[in-house]
C-alpha cells in the first residue's frame, strides 16, 4: 500500500501525562526521536511542539491505524489524544514543482493518478 501525508493533532491526557512526555523526549535527541516514531508502515516527518496543549506532527504512513500502532507501541497513546487527518494536497516550499494543487475534495481521482 502507498503511504499518504498526515498531519496529528495531539493533546495530553492531563498536566501529569505532558510533564512525563517532556521529561521522556527532553533526553532524546531529534535522531532517536525520529527513530521512536517509526514503523515499515508508518513514520513522523516533522514534530511542532509549544508551550500550548496541543502540538502537531506530521506523518507519512499507509493509514491512521498504522500511525496509531506506532504511538501505542512506543507507550505514547498512555500520554495524549491524536487526531490524525489525512492530507491529500502536501507542498512544500522545500520541493516547489511545476504541477496544479491537488483538490483536496477529488482525492479519489488523486490517489488513481497515484497507483
Amino acid at each position: 500500500m502507498a503511504k499518504k501525508h498526515f498531519m496529528c493533532t495531539h493533546t495530553w491526557l492531563n498536566e501529569d501525562a505532558k510533564k512525563q512526555g517532556i521529561e521522556l523526549t527532553s533526553g532524546m535527541t531529534e535522531k532517536e526521536f525520529f527513530d521512536s516514531v517509526k514503523s515499515d508502515k508508518a513514520e513522523t516527518i516533522a514534530h511542532w511542539m509549544g508551550k500550548e496543549d496541543f502540538f502537531f506532527c506530521h506523518w507519512y504512513a499507509e493509514s491512521a491505524d498504522d500511525i496509531m500502532d506506532v504511538l501505542d507501541k512506543g507507550g505514547f497513546h498512555e500520554l495524549m489524544i491524536t487526531m490524525p487527518s489525512e492530507m491529500p494536497r502536501f507542498v512544500t516550499a522545500d520541493n516547489i514543482q511545476d504541477k496544479k494543487l491537488i483538490n483536496p475534495n477529488d482525492w479519489v481521482k488523486f490517489y488513481k493518478l497515484q497507483i
